[in-house]
């Protein structure tokens, strides 16, 4: 029995996989990075750990401030009820480290080996049939991998990473050393007509062993039974608990190959993530719906796509907010623990709603239901951002990592948070790391050269910029970070240049207002920047929950309107941080699978 199924220390019982201490005081919750340096003491007890060791296993990116640890001690020691100047249980070794001086105990017994939460890795099912509906492989590995997310003890990772290997060639042995995965599901897939055979089998990745394999012949109606089968035998394989919490287990209905057909695709488009594929999956989910108004997880996918094209700006907000939520509505009301539309409704609520209590208790919940399910990691890392608990914040980004380490937009989310906690060198790490996984990814390379403006690397910011502009003249995007690079820089004068091109452009095509307001607030235009962000909150823009956060803003930190304008917005939070407090109060959702050793 490994450390991170729970384990004693003195009259403390510690859980890792809930992020729980309790003790004769009650039961308190320590964020995830806490837990994870106690489970790294826990292991090696009673034997000294130096700073740098620790560091290496918490924080193997390297991206990890001076106090980061000294914060957990201090967590660790009062969820503990230690005394740094006498301790019992928790030890600083001046010029050394820290130990932990009391015997640690599993379930009776000294132990000292952590068990690590095992990955899995679903390959792209292969497409074996003459048919030219090649989506319906590139479906059902989507379904698998969001079925899978459901399994509680084994991290899934997300189908982003997965289509990494979509072509490759290479063994699984590099396939487990690029992605981390211990296992690896893959399979094939022979349509003719409306029936379909899906052969698939789980793989040992460290070993090369076989472990199960099945074949399945159904029609086409009967897909979701047949992921449902699969996710359960690979399950049981692994011995990891598939299992709904909270709910009844998940019976799969039996759709009319039409709607099936639709389903699938709709779910194949919405991975690639551009406007043009989410309105296509749009049209195949009404289409979906039209013929069967039961099926809660086309409502669900309906209500995402809206809320993604929302988010990209593609689409007006007041045009799709009312369907939106009311699409989420439905899906809910056919199935209330449904994850992904929990999950969907938590980012309705946080981006456009600004209800945070209301989407921390969605994700929450969507994560108890689907604990692999990167999209509401990234989410929570954002709740906990805006409301300063910054440490928490890249915990989740973290995990996210985990379950979608070659994704190029969770990596610039990464940076994203380092540039919101201004740690500048952890945002150039995190954005260049982005951009070795997608070269000449222009979200990366313009965040890359902001975050290096703001470190003061002028000349490295100035060049990275210049080698991702196309049309200075037509790109918004282009001459929003120019003026923020430049402002950045304490180049007023030429930000003020470009500001006033995004300006002029804006005449002519649609620039967002929050695009306009941090271009003017670099430009050290404070009236402008203000009027701006009241525009922004006319177009309901996704992006004011970051307003207090985003360094552009700074300068109008204390100005009368901008401070009743946070008011306004429930963004006066600045008392809300990661102060003393062990774990804040509306903080109730865990790392998946426990605390792993490799964040």
């Amino acid at each position: 029995m490994g450390l991170h199924e729970g384990f004693r220390i003195g009259e403390y019982g510690v859980f890792p996989l809930e992020g729980r201490i309790t003790g004769p005081g009650g039961s308190l919750r320590v964020e995830p990075k806490a837990m994870a340096v106690l489970v790294e003491l826990a292991r090696h007890a009673p034997e000294v750990r130096s700073r740098a060791q620790i560091e290496q296993v918490v924080w193997p990116r390297g991206f990890v401030s001076d106090d980061a640890l000294t914060r957990c001690i201090g967590q660790l020691r009062r969820a503990l009820g230690d005394d740094s100047k006498s301790p019992t249980l928790l030890e600083t070794i001046p010029k050394r480290g820290y130990r932990l001086r009391a015997a640690v105990c599993s379930r009776g017994s000294t132990s000292r080996a952590v068990a690590k939460t095992e990955s899995l890795l679903v390959l792209p099912f292969r497409h074996l049939s003459n048919s030219t509906e090649t989506f319906i492989a590139d479906g059902l590995t989507e379904l698998l991998i969001l079925r899978l997310c459901s399994v509680h003890g084994l991290r899934i990772l997300s189908r982003t990473t997965a289509m990494e290997f979509a072509s490759t060639t290479v063994g699984l042995a590099d396939i487990a050393a690029r992605s981390g995965a211990d296992w690896v599901v893959e399979g094939a897939v022979l349509q003719i007509g409306d029936q379909v055979q899906v052969v698939a089998q789980l793989v040992d990745a460290r070993t090369d062993a076989h472990v199960w394999s099945g074949n399945h012949t159904r029609g086409l109606q009967d897909l979701l039974a047949v992921q449902n089968d699969i996710a359960e035998s690979v399950a049981a394989a692994i011995s990891v608990q598939l299992a709904r919490d909270g709910g009844p287990a998940w019976r799969a209905p039996v759709l009319a190959p039409p709607v099936m057909r639709n389903y699938l695709r709709a779910r194949h488009l919405m991975s690639r993530r551009t406007v043009p594929a989410l309105r296509e999956a749009l049209a195949a989910l009404e289409a979906a719906i039209a013929e069967s108004a039961e099926f809660a997880p086309a409502w669900a996918s309906r209500a995402e796509c809206e809320l993604l094209l929302m988010h990209y700006g593609a689409a007006p907000t007041e045009a799709l907010l009312g369907p939106c939520e009311s699409h989420l509505e439905r899906a809910l009301a056919l199935d209330p623990n449904l994850g992904i539309a929990l999950s969907a409704r938590a980012g309705l609520r946080f981006f456009f709603a600004l209800d945070f209590d209301g989407a921390e208790r969605d994700v929450q919940r969507a994560l108890a239901l689907l604990p692999s399910w990167g999209t509401a990691m990234v989410l929570l890392a954002s709740l906990s951002a805006v409301r300063h608990r910054f440490a928490e914040a890249s915990a989740w980004i973290g995990q996210a990592l985990l379950v979608d380490p070659l994704d190029v937009g969770t990596n610039m989310n990464l940076g994203d948070h380092m540039i919101l906690q201004r740690r500048w060198s952890d945002a150039v790490g995190a954005l260049r790391r982005a951009l070795e996984l997608a070269p000449g990814h222009r979200p990366s390379q313009f965040r890359l050269a902001w975050a290096l403006a703001l470190g003061s690397c002028g000349d490295a910011a100035r060049e990275t910029l210049a080698a991702c502009r196309v049309d200075g003249s037509t790109d918004a995007a282009w001459l929003e970070y120019a003026a923020l690079v430049e402002g950045a820089c304490g180049d007023a004068r030429t930000a003020a240049m470009h500001d006033d091109a995004l300006v002029r452009l804006g005449a002519s095509q649609r620039v967002s207002a929050w695009s306009i307001a941090r271009s003017a607030a670099a430009a050290g235009r404070r009236e402008a920047a203000l009027a701006a962000l009241n525009a922004a909150v006319r177009e309901r823009s996704s992006s004011l929950p970051f307003l207090r956060l985003t360094p552009a803003f700074e300068i109008l930190h204390g100005e009368a309107r901008f401070e009743a304008l946070c008011r306004s917005l429930g963004l006066d939070l600045r008392n809300d941080a990661a102060d003393a407090r062990i774990a804040p109060k509306a903080f109730g959702a865990r790392p998946p699978n426990g605390i792993d050793q490799r964040v």
